[in-house]
């Protein structure tokens, strides 16, 4: 009987090339993967239907099996059919709650709901957030603008002293930690989803939609973000240009980091 798996990765530093491409190596790998009656799953904490943009260009993804988990893994949708499969999103008053203090604590601040990704703040940090994601902002002129959004998730920045985020969760952990999860995604953001959502739920919601279990499923990352989708896969995988903190609870590195294809090194040693 055909021993059917799933396949999930992180994008960026993962998928992707530092250029933001994805090379011909792991491109051909994964359609080998999907010939073979794989299943295959970007988890990222990009938005849909960022995600499915960028990737228009690649015919390879346009077929049945490609899914995308995207916000964190909160929101699963066929890359096909945009079909959603599922979705979660915070409590507004609890996401304004947690805005308002990020900006009152003179942080960058930028927020999201299932079609737009806003801000308050016009600076460099924005920028470089818009230059690293590819993706366009609604700038925001007050807080009461988000009443009765379906807000997904939010990203607290700052470049110059990250260590202030640190110390932002860490202080605030007692008030948000029993409805929020919270983690760093980049050494500069500070993330915060709904409470028992992220990429680990993801993935299982998707697997078990699928009919497959964890123990097939293989998962793939580079960050301390991936750490919940990495300990709830069967293989969990870090890539050799990973965060030591998630190669810590990985049952298998990778020898070749993002820029050399270590997504095609995975499906050779555990799909094909």
């Amino acid at each position: 009987m055909f021993n059917r798996k799933l396949l999930a990765v992180d994008m960026d530093g993962t998928l992707f090339n530092d250029d933001k491409t994805i090379s011909k190596e792991n491109l051909e790998a994964i359609t080998k993967l999907l010939d073979n009656g794989h299943a295959f799953a970007f988890n990222t904490g990009r938005p849909n239907h960022a995600l499915k943009e960028i990737l228009s260009v690649y015919d390879e993804f346009k077929r049945d099996d490609v899914f995308i988990l995207g916000y964190q893994g909160v929101i699963g949708t066929e890359m096909n059919s945009d079909v959603t499969l599922f979705e979660d999103h915070l409590d507004n008053d609890d996401a304004l709650e947690v805005i308002s203090e990020v900006l009152r604590c003179g942080f960058t601040v930028v927020t999201f709901d299932n079609s737009h990704i806003y801000t308050f703040n016009d600076n460099w940090f924005v920028e470089s957030y818009k230059k690293l994601s590819g993706e366009s902002l609604v700038y925001l002129n007050d807080i009461s603008e988000l009443k009765d959004k379906n807000i997904t998730k939010l990203i607290a920045i700052d470049y110059d002293h990250p260590e202030h985020l640190q110390a932002f969760k860490d202080e605030h952990a007692d008030v948000y930690d029993d409805r929020f999860e919270s983690f760093f995604s980049h050494y500069a953001f500070l993330e915060y989803i709904k409470k028992g959502t992220g990429k680990g739920d993801g993935i299982k919601k998707l697997a078990e939609h699928l009919g497959i279990p964890m123990s097939n499923v293989v998962t793939v990352g580079d960050e301390r973000n991936d750490i919940s989708m990495v300990e709830v896969a069967g293989v969990g995988v870090a890539m050799a240009n990973g965060r030591e903190e998630l190669k810590a609870v990985a049952d298998y590195v990778t020898e070749n980091d993002n820029n050399h294809s270590g997504i095609a090194e995975v499906i050779n040693k555990f799909f094909l």
